[in-house]
């Protein structure tokens, strides 16, 4: 499990890589079990995939999501990696780019929504290593969770 939590995209790229890697995704996107079943677009999943050095850091997010009981409140997910740029902002890539971001319950949380997920759920993610997206100056983002700050 990776432990720092890198802050900036210099220190995304020198952690999880440049999205200029040839066979990026086949190099550094791997498949992880969840450890309860999450529904992506109405459908019940039970893998899903993310960049390899952070496996530990999403299974213990939502390990610890069940071990408090709160799986209800985090069962619906629209995805982890998507290489794309961040909404709005075509000249920067998004945090899925590099297979370090979900997003999660996004009917209930939408971009720019000042609606946020409870105190607990975000706290466990936060102890994973992860930074919520309600939490950000600017365009609040409260479905999502990110495996940096400062992007």
């Amino acid at each position: 499990m990776l432990a720092e939590t890198p802050v900036g995209l210099d220190e995304i790229i020198y952690t999880f890589g440049s999205l200029d890697t040839p066979d990026f995704e086949a190099r550094y996107i791997v498949p992880f079990d969840l450890p309860y079943p999450l529904f992506y677009e109405g459908n019940k999943v039970s893998r899903s995939r993310c960049h390899y050095l952070i496996v530990e850091n999403f299974q213990k997010a939502f390990q610890d999501i069940r071990t408090a009981g709160l799986q209800d409140q985090v069962r619906n997910y629209a995805g982890i990696y998507d290489r794309r740029p961040i909404r709005g902002q075509n000249a920067h890539p998004s945090t899925h780019s590099w297979g370090i971001a979900i997003d999660l319950e996004p009917e209930k949380y939408p971009l720019g929504s000042s609606k946020r997920f409870s105190d607990e759920v975000v706290q466990i993610f936060e102890n994973a290593g992860f930074f919520y997206g309600g939490d950000f100056k600017s365009r609040k983002d409260p479905m999502h969770f990110q495996f940096c700050k400062g992007y």
